[in-house]
């Protein structure tokens, strides 16, 4: 006779149910014994590559921000940065004399020389810059300029014309990720999804940018321009080019250039 058929009888009779869950017990004590092996990670499978993350969109709103990462002015004794309230005064044995908004300072090679304020109506900027070595004379200083435009309105411009500006800066970083039906920032374009052309080996699939006068569709690697007023007083012009889109995004890089008035 089974072990367990053995307590099915002792508890038997008028204790069956005490019997029958303590049959239950003893059932049970191997199971609660066990030790449940740790689950080792799953390996990697050799040859699977994980999918590049999308970067996040550019953001859109009632400002459009500009870096230029490299500026640079080399200001003679009584100079002022263009558009800021950063002069040059001149060199003495103290050190280089500057005023920062009106009040005067002595700088040495490698200090700072920071300006933020209005520029013109609209625009804000922050002036990031350093004195640094000199070599043929006057004040060098450089550093990046961040440029933010208030409540941009795009409209295009024809691109045979630069306009006449007070302030002219060039070398803007420009880096978007634009989403499915939405503009590329501080433009009229609009990315527009993909466009399958062709067939057999050498079909292709292009980008379909709205807004473009003429072919609308282009490849990784093709050039895109735009020129145009932000405001009344703020015109930008970007040289970029295709770096990579799926059914969902597009992405644009390159430099651009603006021209302040007022």
């Amino acid at each position: 006779m089974s072990i367990i058929m053995r307590v099915a009888k002792i508890f038997s009779g008028e204790s069956s149910i005490r019997g029958l869950l303590m049959l239950f017990l003893l059932l049970a004590l191997p199971a609660l014994a066990c030790k449940v092996p740790d689950i080792p990670d799953q390996p990697s499978i050799p040859g699977l590559v994980e999918p590049t993350p999308v970067g996040s969109p550019t953001p859109m709103g009632d400002s459009i921000s500009y870096l230029i990462p490299a500026y640079s002015q080399n200001l003679k004794p009584g100079e002022t940065v263009p558009g800021t309230q950063l002069t040059y005064v001149g060199s003495s044995e103290a050190g280089h004399e500057v005023t920062i908004g009106g009040q005067q300072a002595f700088k040495k090679a490698g200090d700072s020389f920071y300006w933020s304020g209005v520029i013109a109506p609209g625009v804000f900027a922050n002036y990031n810059l350093r004195l640094t070595t000199s070599f043929f004379g006057g004040l060098p200083v450089a550093g990046p300029v961040e440029l933010i435009v208030l409540f941009p309105n795009p409209q295009p411009l024809p691109l045979n014309k630069d306009p006449e500006a007070k302030l002219h800066l060039s070398n803007i970083i420009i880096d978007y990720h634009v989403p499915l039906d939405k503009t590329i920032p501080g433009t009229t374009l609009v990315y527009q999804g993909l466009e399958n052309q062709g067939l057999g080996n050498q079909s292709t699939t292009l980008a379909k940018i709205g807004g473009l006068s003429g072919y609308p569709n282009l490849a990784v690697g093709d050039s895109l321009g735009w020129f145009g007023i932000l405001r009344n007083n703020v015109a930008v012009r970007y040289n970029m080019r295709v770096v990579s889109f799926d059914e969902e995004n597009l992405r644009v890089a390159g430099t651009g250039e603006i021209w302040i008035t007022g």
